[in-house]
């Protein structure tokens, strides 16, 4: 593979970032590690995570349908991405076949999207990229002047935003409902500096407007024409986290708050009119921290138990075999996994990485996890971790929910003569440590679900005592970067481990991976540092 990334040029009209990548040969191994320098350039450039990810799947569904669909095959692959201040510009151009009749496929993808609701798409993976994306062209070679085909996605660059952003600089939005216009000005000048407020005369608009909104914070009139506070909070209470916002009551009439039936509805606090500025910011700073931390805290147990239910676990010790794992689970995310069977005969294990951040990868790990124990449960009695792998494809293949997930999956099988066997599908590859120095082990395979009838390569090693093998995801590779002195330091970290046991070898490559990190990573980072002993 040929590449060349650019870091960033400047156009006249205005600057821009370009990342670059040229392959001449297109294989479904190559595809994995573009993937991971493009997601590492867009993480580099300030790209929020779930945005990078997504353009990141583009890309890989782009190359796929490549390797797989034209009867000529790609002899030449360029991969161009360029970032404006107000744009994400995607041109994958190549010289294979012509894709033929793009546009009505895409009517096609669109119509299943629209019945289906899913991002499944017969195959071609267009009905997920143009779910994502606001504009998708294709200009066959016929037309180009270069003669080469071009893959086009055009997007808004408004999720690309400066580190130094942070979420305080957004002010909570604050719902105020009153008929009276005069309360209405006066109490939204209140707020509006430390808030975003939006006014309202009529409750039944601020009813329409609040899933479009998501109001931290509802201040009302109780009385009103129409639909008064008490049918507003009850409106609320019906729609999707209505009855989780803080919501306030105003009123002249101050008999009204000890009405038994106003205090049924949930109100968190009611106010008489005329109200001072700051009694009403003192209310609603209480009411927006109270809300908050109540949704940290309810979320923060969720995200704990399925961190402690994902936790990559291996057993330390089989037959001749010492394995050492270390894991750091991201802070609101990321999705690495483990599954392994222990029997007389071998120790078959699975190391997995749900690409994505944030919930939205916690919980799509969680629920991976749960399938695919299924799968293991099933296989792992007889299976070598290319026939695994191979089965997993298939049952992925075809689900709408598992297609629209980018998993990378890497089985391994260790015996108790230090005899071993890897398979691979789009994992980075795992490292062979001798006393004679590291090497990556060349073994690769598709992500799982993106080819019919995956099959998938087996590498047949044998260890001797003191050998090690070392199986890490992204997170954990992704900290030394592509190139330059950290991941020099990280080679001569494994050439060093030749002498080492694999406690003391994982401890110092972890220790290596901590220092730059400032706090919880962004992904979930596993290493799995397996010695045969020789000691059977």
């Amino acid at each position: 593979m040929n590449s060349a990334a650019i870091a960033t040029t400047a156009p006249p009209e205005q600057a821009a970032a370009v990342f670059r990548q040229t392959l001449t040969a297109l294989t479904y191994e190559s595809i994995q590690p573009l993937r991971a320098k493009l997601f590492e350039f867009l993480d580099i450039q300030g790209m929020d995570a779930a945005y990078a990810s997504m353009f990141a799947l583009t890309v890989t569904e782009v190359l796929t349908n490549l390797v797989k669909h034209p009867p000529r095959k790609a002899g030449y692959v360029d991969v161009k991405l360029r970032l404006t201040p107000r744009h994400v510009y995607l041109d994958v151009s190549d010289d294979s076949a012509a894709f033929a009749d793009f546009d009505a496929k895409c009517k096609t993808a669109l119509s299943h999207l629209n019945a289906a609701g899913s991002l499944a798409e017969s195959g071609y993976g267009l009905g997920c990229i143009l779910r994502q994306h606001t504009q998708v062209t294709y200009t066959a070679g016929s037309r180009s002047p270069d003669g080469l085909n071009h893959f086009r996605v055009r997007d808004s660059a408004k999720r690309l935003t400066p580190r130094s952003t942070s979420d305080a600089a957004h002010k909570p939005c604050v719902f105020i409902v009153d008929d009276d216009p005069v309360a209405l000005l006066r109490h939204g000048d209140m707020l509006e500096e430390l808030y975003n407020v939006i006014t309202f005369s009529d409750a039944r608009q601020a009813v329409q407007a609040f899933a479009a909104e998501r109001p931290s914070l509802v201040v009302s009139d109780l009385n009103m024409p129409g639909m008064d506070g008490i049918g507003l909070r009850e409106a609320l209470s019906a729609l999707d986290g209505g009855n989780t916002t803080p919501f306030v009551f105003l009123s002249a009439e101050a008999a009204s708050q000890n009405s038994p039936y106003i205090s049924a509805l949930g109100v968190d606090d009611f106010l008489c009119k005329p109200v001072a500025k700051d009694r009403l910011l003192t209310v609603a700073a209480r009411l927006m921290t109270r809300s908050l931390q109540v949704k940290q805290a309810l979320e923060g147990k969720f995200h704990q138990q399925l961190t402690d239910t994902l936790k990559p676990a291996l057993p330390e010790r089989y037959g001749g075999w010492r394995l050492c794992t270390m894991t750091a689970a991201a802070e609101a995310g990321g999705g690495d996994f483990t599954l392994w069977h222990e029997a007389p005969a071998h120790l078959l294990a699975v190391l997995a990485d749900v690409m994505g951040h944030g919930p939205q990868a916690k919980f799509f790990s969680y629920a991976y996890a749960g399938y695919l124990r299924s799968i293991f449960r099933l296989q792992a009695q007889s299976a070598d971790p290319a026939r695994f792998l191979s089965a997993l494809s298939a049952s992925i293949e075809g689900d709408d929910f598992l297609e629209s997930i980018i998993l990378t999956c890497q089985g391994f099988q260790l015996f108790p003569n230090g005899a071993a066997a890897i398979a691979s599908a789009g994992h980075p590859p795992p490292l062979l440590v001798t006393a004679n120095g590291c090497q990556p082990l060349e073994i690769a395979g598709p992500l799982p679900g993106l080819v019919s009838d995956a099959g998938y390569n087996l590498l047949r090693l044998q260890l001797a005592a003191g050998d090690k093998l070392v199986f890490a995801t992204d997170g954990f590779l992704q900290a030394f970067g592509l190139e330059g002195t950290r991941r020099t330091k990280l080679l001569a970290l494994l050439d060093d481990a030749a002498t080492e046991t694999a406690a003391d070898a994982a401890a110092r490559l972890w220790q290596e991976y901590r220092k730059d990190l400032r706090s919880l990573p962004k992904d979930d980072a596993t290493l799995v540092v397996a010695e045969y002993g020789g000691d059977a």
